[in-house]
């Protein structure tokens, strides 16, 4: 008996892998068409939103708990990148990039 090649059966696996997707996109619109059909049907109308308030010019400074809350932030993670203990690490400054 003939044994398939090996691009043959590439092609087939891949040609089988597109059609299955296929198939659960064209699955899944259709789902999502008889969902929505359902929830319009039962769900009162939504009021529209109201618009958010527009944002400050300048923005507040920092509280210096949150501050120090943001550097032990980093030098944990800096530890944990690094295996190293926290009270090895020393933040001269930090910068925004």
């Amino acid at each position: 008996m003939n044994e398939p090649s090996f691009v043959q059966v590439i092609a087939m696996g891949l040609c089988t892998v597109f059609v299955v997707l296929i198939c659960l996109i064209i699955i899944i619109k259709i789902m999502g068409a008889i969902m929505s059909k359902f929830s319009a049907n039962t769900a009162p109308a939504a009021a529209p939103a109201p618009a958010a308030a527009p944002a400050p010019a300048v923005p507040a400074p920092a509280a210096q708990g949150s501050k120090q809350q943001m550097v032990a932030a980093i030098a944990a993670a800096i530890a944990e990148d690094m295996g190293a203990d926290v009270g090895h690490i020393k933040i001269h400054s930090i910068r925004k990039l």
